[in-house]
């Protein structure tokens, strides 16, 4: 019945929207509102700090500067999620390269990227994937314990593949945390437009996750 098959995706999109909402407030929470009230402890406190130990402000001055990056950074990736075409029309490059201005702030780690910015793929790819490294980066921010970080998205082919390695404590993949959701979210992110994720991890020695995507249909000469 195309009424109900209607009414069914309807509802699907309505709870899509109340989940992201849902996971705006909680990173505005998280992040931003977290981020101000420790800006504005440490604002309060350094003209009392300076009288007395002047290099102890100075670490302070640059923990505020670190702050005030990480808070404009969380700021901006919220704004561009709450305008939708903003995820469509911005290439894949541009938007790798934002969460990766946002994962550097976020986690005060260093990240090479290598990203190449004519890659064309449908918007529904395109924001599968962002969505993707967005949830590593999270991970990486909240588990890993990382200093160093590569991300590489290149185009081979008729396909895609995008590469986030980092130099963290690492983890058994077969035996995950209950509560840590986020590999499953992205194997379910990449199912969704028939793609697939693999993952390489062991204790003490960092993670590496390679995303392949290719155009359906398109068969190998």
């Amino acid at each position: 019945d195309i009424t109900a098959r209607k009414q069914a995706e309807r509802i699907l999109e309505e709870a899509a929207a109340t989940a992201e909402r849902e996971r705006l407030a909680r990173d505005l929470h998280d992040a931003v509102s977290q981020n101000l009230f420790s800006a504005g402890l440490i604002a309060e406190l350094l003209p009392d700090l300076w009288e007395v130990n002047q290099a102890g402000a100075r670490e302070s001055l640059a923990k505020l500067r670190q702050l005030i990056r990480a808070t404009s950074a969380e700021m901006r990736t919220m704004l561009l999620e709450l305008r939708p075409d903003s995820l469509t029309e911005a290439s894949l490059a541009d938007l790798l390269a934002h969460l990766g201005e946002t994962v550097i702030s976020r986690a005060g780690v260093s990240l090479e990227t290598d990203l190449d910015t004519n890659i064309d793929v449908p918007a529904d790819v395109k924001i599968a994937l962002y969505r993707i490294v967005q949830e590593a980066f999270n991970n990486i921010a909240k588990h890993a314990q990382a200093s160093k970080l590569k991300l590489s998205c290149q185009q081979h082919g008729d396909g895609v593949e995008i590469n986030v390695w980092d130099n963290g404590r690492g983890f058994d993949p077969n035996t995950i945390p209950a509560g840590h959701m986020g590999l499953q979210i992205m194997h379910e992110r990449i199912a969704q437009i028939g793609g697939v994720l693999q993952v390489q991890s062991r204790s003490g020695h960092g993670t590496g996750i390679v995303v392949q995507w290719r155009r359906q249909g398109i068969e190998d000469e």
